[in-house]
């Protein structure tokens, strides 16, 4: 086991969802699959998540930034639609899970 951080905990991302403006070709249903196929039935820390995510949209071609990826994690915790420890948009001190 690691000792705790002592990197202070503080605010990543602050985009939320409702202030996304998503290009044309990218839709919500594509994001969400992107980000669940990132995702295990284990914790993982939230900014893993967020990195899996954006570089598996960069080799799928998915013009979304990490901040967009994270609004929609922290809408997707926020629904009950994935499982959430702590504040999601302090990445490095939050986890996230697929439902059980």
């Amino acid at each position: 086991m690691r000792p705790p951080s002592r990197e202070p905990s503080h605010i990543i991302s602050t985009l939320r969802w409702d202030e996304v403006s998503l290009p044309p070709s990218v839709t919500v249903a594509e994001i969400d699959e992107h980000i669940l196929s990132c995702m295990k039935p284990e914790w993982r820390k939230t900014a893993m998540v967020v990195g899996n995510t954006l570089a598996r949209s960069k080799e799928t071609g998915l013009p979304v930034s990490d901040q967009i990826i994270a609004a929609r994690i922290e809408a997707l915790a926020e629904a009950g639609c994935i499982e959430n420890q702590g504040d999601v948009r302090k990445w490095r001190h939050s986890e996230i899970r697929l439902k059980s």
